[in-house]
């Protein structure tokens, strides 16, 4: 029954009218009418509820098909609306495209132009740095032509300062020699010992010069010789006495006194070069004296073993002269330097004392170090190592 509704529902089926036949075996008789009248308020009640099933689900479907036209509207809607969107997108994107080939074609001509003219600024940068090294290279092979004239003519007067020196040195020697063969004779025929002393110191003095002179003759022969110890047996505190005792008469010339403190043991012999040390105290008390007038110039020399082998020889010499201003002492030990000193200073020398005594002194593997004031005084220190004699030195 159910199928056949929804057939006629649907319009599939036309209403179809069916007869019942109820029969009765047993009991009362049926009355027609009542029976009629029961299946007629069935059938009403059947058909009340399903003809407003009927108009639910027709309402229902009412509903769907107003909210499916509804989509369908907002739909066609939205579609309008999207072709609107993409014609304005397109439109948006070829006015972008045309303004990106514009910019693009602005861009790419500026950087043509700029590319343009670091071509031409690079060639004329080339063409202007070749000129410069044309005229460079020709004031470089100008200077060079002078150079070597320069280095030839140093060439030449080196020579000649060699032959020079070489002649002095040699010329030198004879009148130092006959000075000391009159110091001995004078020596021998007086017996004022103050004469004495003074003939001791002098004939220290010209062995020295003699020795210098010696030194300066070799030294031309052979300029590639390295300056090197020549080792001799001496009683090192008998050799610092002659050599203060040489220099006190230098030093009393400018009014200066002179203060001694000398702590050597008398049994001390070494094996070394005593020129060298010579040279060192008369560079530094030279320099000293140069620089105090009216002052006092005062050395402590002492000797101190270090093994049973070696000794070592500290001095302090100390001055209340003009003094080295801190700029001059950074730089005290360069050959030639000379420092900013007062006019009143006379015979400055060449500048290579203090340098020379440095090359001597690490000779000696020793260290010598500057202290000083301006207008309080200089003290220079330094110390050397010197051999002990033995057997082997002997030999």
């Amino acid at each position: 029954m159910f199928g056949r509704i929804g057939d006629a529902i649907s319009g599939k089926e036309k209403v179809r009218k069916d007869s019942t036949v109820v029969t009765v075996k047993q009991g009362k008789v049926p009355v027609s009418k009542v029976i009629k009248t029961e299946f007629d308020s069935i059938i009403n009640l059947v058909n009340n509820h399903y003809s407003g099933e009927v108009r639910r689900i027709q309402v229902d479907a009412a509903e769907k098909q107003d909210n499916n036209d509804k989509f369908y509207r907002i739909f066609n809607n939205l579609l309008l609306y999207s072709n609107g969107l993409m014609n304005t997108y397109e439109f948006a994107i070829k006015d972008s495209k045309s303004d990106l080939e514009k910019e693009y074609n602005k861009q790419n001509s500026k950087n043509n132009r700029i590319r343009t003219y670091l071509i031409f600024g690079s060639i004329i940068l080339m063409i202007i740095v070749s000129i410069l090294i044309m005229i460079l290279t020709r004031i470089a092979f100008i200077y060079e032509q002078k150079l070597k004239a320069a280095n030839l003519q140093i060439s030449e007067n080196l020579n000649f300062k060699n032959r020079i020196l070489g002649m002095l040195s040699h010329e030198l020697r004879s009148p130092l020699k006959i000075i000391g063969i009159f110091i001995n004779r004078i020596g021998k025929r007086t017996d004022d010992e103050n004469i004495k002393e003074y003939l001791k110191s002098i004939s220290f003095t010209n062995n020295t010069l003699l020795m210098q002179a010696n030194q300066i003759l070799e030294y031309t022969k052979n300029q590639q010789v390295e300056n090197k110890l020549i080792p001799v047996v001496f009683n090192l505190k008998n050799e610092i006495q002659s050599i203060l005792n040489s220099i006190e008469p230098y030093i009393e010339t400018r009014n200066n006194k002179f203060v001694i403190h000398e702590n050597i043991d008398p049994e001390i012999v070494v094996y070394s070069d005593n020129t060298k040390i010579n040279q060192v105290f008369m560079n530094i008390l030279g320099n000293a004296n140069k620089f105090t007038e009216n002052g006092q110039i005062t050395v402590t020399t002492t000797a101190e073993p270090i093994d049973e082998n070696t000794v070592s020889l500290t001095t302090i010499i100390s001055d209340t002269g003009a003094g080295i201003s801190k700029t001059d002492l950074e730089k005290i030990f360069e050959p030639y330097y000379q420092g900013v000193l007062s006019e009143d200073i006379e015979n400055l020398g060449a500048g290579l004392g203090l340098s020379l005594c440095k090359e001597i002194v690490e000779l000696y593997s020793g260290k010598i170090s500057v202290s000083s004031e301006v207008n309080k005084g200089t003290t220079v220190t330094f110390s050397i190592n010197l051999n002990l004699k033995n057997e082997s030195a002997r030999a």
